[in-house]
């Protein structure tokens, strides 16, 4: 079979769903393995379809990861094979072997789940008491031992009001961070939680206010695939210039521990199955025509009526299909893009020339709607200031 145009720049590899916490937001309701999950042989024998089919780099991933014994021997031959490697985890689980063999493997990332500095909140939000306690060790070993270590929080009503004090609490220590946003898709997550336009956009506004405040040496963060695009007021807050697309299938694939394949783990819908390693490998599933056609094949015309008349359409192909599908049960449709909320949030003030707001924006403060969501992002809803 020949390779198609593809590049696959990123695995993302469930490698259990198994988990020792109950983390309200988790999109994939981790606790208990899934049935006939990936055996070591299985999973030393995906390593090398992976890299077969060119995968540069393999993120892996739980529930909790560490809690598979074969762990380390998985994310070793990773390494082996020459592909990069981050580990993301709760923090939870310690030992002096762990992090032993985390310097042997010279990740590119250890990435650490951290929703609030408030310990109390942290562990209601992960559903465990002492998390906290235990994820800030993890944390601070990790850098003692000179490993690259990351954050990543996700954001929602419970927790929006602590994303500067954890801006304080990381910046200044060698820690990159990822902001992200919870999705509805968990079944312990009530959507009641989830966040709404304008605090949606206050955290993409959390972002370029501490870019312009710190340079990447102090604090380097950045807003998840799930926060933009196209803003004619904010800078992109993400990794990258410019959004290219959702890029589920096209850069990037995730990997159930079941063997299953997606664009995406997020979007987390049995609909969007690509196929299973155990019936066909990676590598052909990854260069099939029939694979991952809501992204790879898609033309202007099945934009959904939130974008379909939007000039970034083409670009853009309708933002992030995880929260275009967990809005409106459709892709290619995200209504919670920052060009979209612009208009609705600075509606009257869009009136006037767009410069007149850059230049208030330029100084974040200013103006009726960003006083608002300034008071939105300290936690109090009143209309006072």
């Amino acid at each position: 079979m020949v390779s198609i145009k593809y590049k696959l720049a990123c695995v993302v590899w469930e490698l259990t769903l198994g988990c020792n916490l109950k983390c309200l937001h988790c999109g994939s309701t981790a606790g208990g393995r899934r049935a006939e999950e990936l055996s070591t042989r299985e999973a030393l024998d995906l390593c090398a379809d992976l890299k077969k089919s060119g995968c540069l780099g393999v993120a892996l991933m739980g529930g909790e990861p560490l809690l598979r014994k074969d762990f380390f021997e998985i994310a070793s031959r990773v390494r082996e094979l020459g592909m990069e490697l981050s580990v993301i985890t709760n923090g939870t689980i310690h030992s002096e072997e762990i992090f032993e063999n985390l310097k042997k493997l010279k990740p590119r990332a250890v990435a650490v789940s951290l929703d609030a500095a408030d310990p109390a909140l942290h562990d209601k939000i992960r559903g465990a008491a002492g998390a906290f306690e235990k994820s800030n060790a993890f944390i601070n070993r990790c850098l003692k031992e000179g490993l690259p270590v990351s954050v990543i929080t996700t954001v929602h009503k419970l927790n929006i009001g602590e994303l500067a004090r954890l801006r304080d609490f990381l910046k200044g220590r060698g820690i990159a961070w990822q902001v992200q946003t919870a999705g509805g898709e968990g079944g312990r997550f009530s959507k009641e939680f989830l966040l709404d336009p304008e605090e949606f956009y206050s955290v993409g506004l959390f972002v370029e206010a501490c870019r312009r405040e710190y340079g990447p040496e102090e604090l380097p963060v950045i807003g998840a695939h799930d926060l933009g695009y196209n803003s004619r007021l904010l800078k992109n807050v993400s990794l990258y210039e410019k959004w290219e697309g959702c890029q589920a299938g096209v850069s990037v694939a995730g990997v159930r521990s079941d063997g299953g394949v997606m664009g995406c783990l997020a979007i987390n819908d049995e609909k969007f199955l690509e196929g299973n390693v155990r019936r066909k490998s990676f590598y052909e599933i990854w260069n099939s025509p029939d694979s991952f056609h809501f992204t790879r094949n898609f033309k202007k015309d099945q934009a959904g009526i939130i974008c379909s008349a939007c000039s970034h359409v083409e670009t853009c192909k309708g933002g992030c299909n995880e929260m275009s599908l967990m809005k409106t049960g459709a892709p290619h449709n995200d209504p919670y893009c920052f060009c979209r909320l612009e208009k609705e949030i600075f509606r009257d003030e869009l009136k006037n020339p767009l410069k007149n707001i850059s230049l208030k924006i330029s100084g974040l403060a200013g103006g009726e709607a960003f006083r608002k969501l300034g008071r939105m992002f300290s936690g109090n809803r009143g209309d006072k200031p």
